[in-house]
């Protein structure tokens, strides 16, 4: 009697925790951006700044992102705009005075990674709050189209 329930508990821990961590990879939060291109671009912010709540992040991301502008960029991504591509954008900024981070934008279109930029936080970015880091990440993101764009012009592929 005393294995049984000494197993059917263990048991009962692995069904919870598993029940749990598949909770937690379903739960992933997107935003729609660039909505007034195409079908516009699914978004995805993850990582950490300091001991901020990550909806803090999250809604400085969503004030900042640079879409794509001007002839050249529109058609990149018309390129890769059926279905809506997706965007990662990660910020990380460990807690701690005088720590660096870093900001990476990826695009995803058809399954595929597309392109990506990664650069580190401003040294303004580093001592403020979240909402610090939004010309980081508008630079990054129109860097990633400038990019795109340059590909496309050079007969390369968008996708590649």
């Amino acid at each position: 009697m005393r294995l049984i329930v000494h197993y059917g508990l263990a048991i009962l821990m692995m069904i919870s925790i598993s029940g749990c961590v598949a909770h937690a990879e379903t739960d992933t939060e997107t935003d729609g951006i660039c909505e007034t291109e195409e079908q516009g671009i699914r978004l995805h912010v993850d990582g950490m700044y300091g001991g901020y709540p990550h909806s803090v992040l999250r809604d400085a991301v969503l004030e900042s992102i640079a879409c794509p502008s001007g002839d050249a960029e529109l058609h990149a991504f018309h390129a890769i705009a059926t279905p809506p591509p997706h965007m990662r954008i990660s910020v990380m900024r460990p807690t701690g005075q005088g720590q660096q981070g870093s900001l990476s934008v990826m695009l995803f279109s058809q399954g595929h990674f597309v392109i990506g930029e990664r650069m580190s936080l401003s040294p303004f970015s580093r001592t403020q709050s979240p909402f610090s880091v939004k010309a980081d990440i508008n630079l990054a993101t129109a860097r990633l189209w400038s990019d795109l764009a340059n590909r496309i012009a050079q007969g390369k592929p968008a996708i590649p």
